[in-house]
C-alpha cells in the first residue's frame, strides 16, 4: 500500500522543479524567447531574397482589422514563372513552455500569400502578450528562406 502511494508522489515531486523552472509569466519573455526573437525584429514588409528572382516576406503580427479579438499575420512568397510554397506559423507565448500555435501552408504560381490568426488572450491590466510569426518560403527547385517577426500586443 505504501509503495503504491510513494511512487506517484515521488514522480510528481521530481516534475515540479522542471515545470516551475520553465514557467514564464505573461509579459516577461524568458531569455530563450528574447534570444530567439532578437533575429525576428524588423519592419513590416521587409523582403528576403532567395533562389533566382524569389522573395519572401512575413509581416509583423497585429490586431486584425476584419475579425475582432484576433491577432493575425500575413506572409507572401514570390518567384517569377515557377510554383511557390509558403508555410507560416503564429505562436502566442504565455505561462508555460508550450505556446499556443497555428500553422497554414499554401502553394501557387508566381505569388502566394497566407494569413494565419490566433484569438487574442490579453486582458485589461495585464502586460502585452508576445506573438511570434515564422515562415518558410520555397521555390519549385528547392531553394528556400526563413522569415519571421515578433510583436507584443494588447488587443
Amino acid at each position: 500500500m505504501k509503495r503504491a502511494i510513494l511512487f506517484p508522489a515521488a514522480i510528481s515531486l521530481t516534475l515540479v522543479p522542471i515545470t516551475l523552472a520553465s514557467a514564464v509569466p505573461y509579459g516577461s519573455p524568458s531569455s530563450t524567447n528574447q534570444r530567439a526573437s532578437a533575429s525576428l525584429n524588423g519592419s513590416e514588409g521587409e523582403k528576403v531574397s532567395f533562389g533566382k528572382g524569389c522573395f519572401g516576406r512575413t509581416d509583423i503580427p497585429h490586431e486584425s482589422h476584419h475579425v475582432p479579438l484576433t491577432v493575425n499575420v500575413e506572409a507572401i512568397t514570390e518567384c517569377q514563372n515557377q510554383e511557390v510554397y509558403v508555410t507560416t506559423t503564429i505562436s502566442r507565448h504565455g505561462w508555460w513552455i508550450f505556446p499556443d500555435t497555428k500553422s497554414v501552408s499554401a502553394k501557387g504560381f508566381q505569388k502566394v500569400s497566407v494569413n494565419v490568426a490566433l484569438p487574442c488572450k490579453w486582458r485589461k491590466g495585464q502586460p502585452p502578450v508576445l506573438y511570434v510569426a515564422k515562415s518558410t518560403h520555397r521555390d519549385s527547385v528547392g531553394e528556400y528562406a526563413p522569415t519571421g517577426r515578433v510583436a507584443e500586443i494588447r488587443c
